[in-house]
C-alpha cells in the first residue's frame, strides 16, 4: 500500500514537471522568435548604407561616405574633375513601413531644406527587408514643398507611399514623387 502511494506520489510530480517543461520550451520559442526579429531589423545605419552601396554603383566617379555631426551631412560626396574638387552633400532620411505597402513618414526642418549647404534629400523606405528610395535635388524639394504645410516647430511632414504601380507624397494632397524614385544617377545629374 505505501509503494503505490509512493508511485501515484511520484507520477503527479512528474507531470507537473513536465508542465512546466512545456511552459519553459514555449517561452524559449517566443524568446528565439524575437531574437530572430531582433537580427533581422534594419537600423538607420543599415539603411543608409544600402543607399551609399546603390550610390556608388550608379556614379563611379564619385567617392561616397558616410557624412558627419562635423560635416552637417550624412553622406558626402566628392568628386575630383580637372584639379578641382567639387563637394555634394545629402541629408538622409530613413523610414519603417507598418502598412501593407511600402510607405514612410519623414520630418524635415525648415532650416534644413533652406540650408545651401545641402544639395540632396534622401527618403529611404523599409518594407519587408527590402528598400524604396526617393533622391531630390535642393531645387526639387524647394518646388515640392511650395504648397506644403509645417507645423508648429517648422517640420515638414512627408508621408511617401509606393503602391499600385505609383509612387507619391500623400501628406498634405496627393503629388507624383515618381521623378524622384530610385533617381541613383542624381549626384551625376547635378554636376552636368
Amino acid at each position: 500500500m505505501e509503494y503505490k502511494t509512493i508511485v501515484l506520489d511520484l507520477l503527479e510530480r512528474v507531470m507537473h514537471l513536465e508542465e512546466k517543461v512545456s511552459l519553459l520550451e514555449s517561452e524559449l520559442n517566443v524568446i528565439g522568435k524575437n531574437e530572430d526579429k531582433l537580427e533581422n531589423k534594419i537600423t538607420r545605419n543599415g539603411s543608409r548604407k544600402y543607399v551609399i552601396e546603390e550610390l556608388i554603383k550608379n556614379n563611379p566617379d564619385f567617392a561616397i561616405e558616410k557624412g558627419n555631426r562635423a560635416s552637417k551631412a550624412d553622406i558626402i560626396f566628392t568628386k575630383q574633375e580637372n584639379e578641382i574638387t567639387y563637394n555634394l552633400k545629402a541629408k538622409f532620411y530613413h523610414s519603417r513601413s507598418f502598412k501593407d505597402f511600402p510607405s514612410g513618414w519623414h520630418t524635415v526642418s525648415k532650416d534644413d531644406i533652406l540650408n545651401e549647404d545641402i544639395n540632396m534629400y534622401i527618403f529611404n523606405i523599409e518594407y519587408q527587408q527590402e528598400f524604396y528610395t526617393f533622391l531630390f535635388s535642393r531645387l526639387d524639394i524647394l518646388k515640392f514643398v511650395v504648397n506644403k504645410l509645417k507645423d508648429q516647430n517648422n517640420l515638414y511632414h512627408f508621408y511617401f507611399h509606393v503602391t499600385g504601380g505609383r509612387e507619391m507624397e500623400v501628406r498634405d494632397k496627393e503629388k507624383n514623387a515618381s521623378k524622384h524614385f530610385n533617381n541613383w544617377t542624381l549626384p551625376s545629374q547635378l554636376l552636368k
